[in-house]
């Protein structure tokens, strides 16, 4: 989302954008790099082996995604996670977005790659004198990449220069000076129901399919929960594909303005992640009065103040997230104290800050290229 609310901003800025949407880039990443890996990528992608994965699991449902993914190109080749009620603001038929197997030749100053699959294309492409890497996350935590960790992690090696968008990156590739930008969430959310006037004991627990996202973890914290708390009531929502307890009211995918319902009608919110860029979530639940259990994954953290307005606790421990949780229970003093300091952080937060703080931040260092060259 990141790099659609940059470009609306550029453009207002007077800018001209081109988002290159890359199909088949698996393909066009082992041409690139002859990683055998990829091989085994192709034939995961094929729809026979999606049809007998789907019913070896038994989860039909995965195969009605699939079949909606497979019609829909924008959704299938660039996020498979991406919220359809955005895609849908989105004009397609503009000639500033192209879906193509590879970067067109193109005359302009800078390349940007926005993500590891991505910055082979444009380390290769010889089009722009300027190529950025605009690194959202640790993509080559074997969680998020999978098998082709070894590969997302060598993409940092490229000689593009970096933006990140948290200072856990900052701090990872300190030796390389990369710039950050704060960044925002697409999603404005709003105080439907005031904090104070909300059910203390209800709970609301972001599940999505993916290793990285810790849907097993959150899994396991509202079991934890439920055990210590039997009145505590757990909602959830997201793309989770396995079992989910009965005591979970789980509404899986949710249209933008449900989704504010939830957070407002939710007291507190679970993020249990294992890697995060920067986490809109969290920042969402902040700006509805929703305290934040997330875990420390490098997104969170930008937000976060612990104890202040919401709360942080490690990566794969759902007794950690669980003792946090029953503390907001049974506190609810201190919970709507949070609730508000959060509501407060949130507004420090907009697409024209993070727009003007990427604006500035290339601007700086191409400056800083010139002085050096002359």
């Amino acid at each position: 989302m990141v790099v659609f609310e940059l470009r609306e901003y550029l453009i207002s800025q007077g800018y001209s954008v081109l988002l290159i949407f890359l199909k088949d880039i698996n393909r066009g990443l082992y041409k690139i790099t002859r990683d055998k890996q990829l091989l085994e990528e192709f034939k995961k992608e094929s729809l026979k082996y999606k049809i007998y994965e789907i019913l070896n699991s038994k989860y039909l449902i995965r195969f009605l995604i699939f079949l909606l993914k497979k019609k829909n190109k924008l959704i299938k080749k660039i996020i498979p996670d991406v919220r359809y009620e955005f895609l849908k603001e989105l004009n397609f038929k503009d000639p500033s977005y192209i879906i193509s197997p590879d970067i067109p030749q193109i005359n302009t100053e800078r390349l940007i790659a926005t993500a590891w699959q991505t910055s082979y294309f444009v380390a290769s492409s010889k089009d722009a004198r300027l190529k950025y890497y605009l690194v959202q996350n640790n993509e080559d935590d074997p969680s998020f990449s999978k098998n082709l960790s070894k590969l997302a992690n060598e993409s940092y090696d490229l000689p593009l220069k970096k933006i990140v968008i948290n200072r856990k990156m900052l701090e990872r590739f300190s030796t390389e000076k990369p710039l950050k930008i704060t960044v925002t969430s697409h999603i404005k959310g709003k105080i439907i129901i005031a904090p104070e006037k909300r059910d203390g004991k209800l709970v609301l627990i972001q599940l999505r399919s993916g290793e990285d996202k810790g849907g097993d973890i959150g899994i396991k914290a509202a079991e934890i929960i439920k055990n210590m708390r039997p009145e505590v009531k757990l909602i959830s929502f997201g793309t989770y594909n396995k079992k989910i307890p009965i005591y979970i009211e789980h509404h899986g995918y949710v249209s933008d303005s449900e989704y504010i319902k939830l957070f407002n009608i939710a007291s507190i919110f679970i993020l249990p992640s294992l890697v995060e860029g920067f986490s809109t979530p969290v920042l969402e639940a902040m700006s509805c009065g929703c305290v934040p259990v997330a875990t420390a994954c490098g997104g969170p953290e930008e937000m976060i103040n612990e104890g202040i307005n919401g709360h942080l606790v490690p990566i794969m421990d759902p007794e950690a997230i669980a003792k946090k949780v029953i503390e907001l229970v049974d506190h609810p003093d201190k919970r709507i104290e949070m609730a508000y300091k959060g509501i407060e952080t949130s507004k420090n937060y907009s697409l024209e800050k993070m727009g003007a703080e990427f604006i500035n931040a290339i601007k700086k260092y191409e400056e800083g290229v010139i002085n050096a060259i002359t």
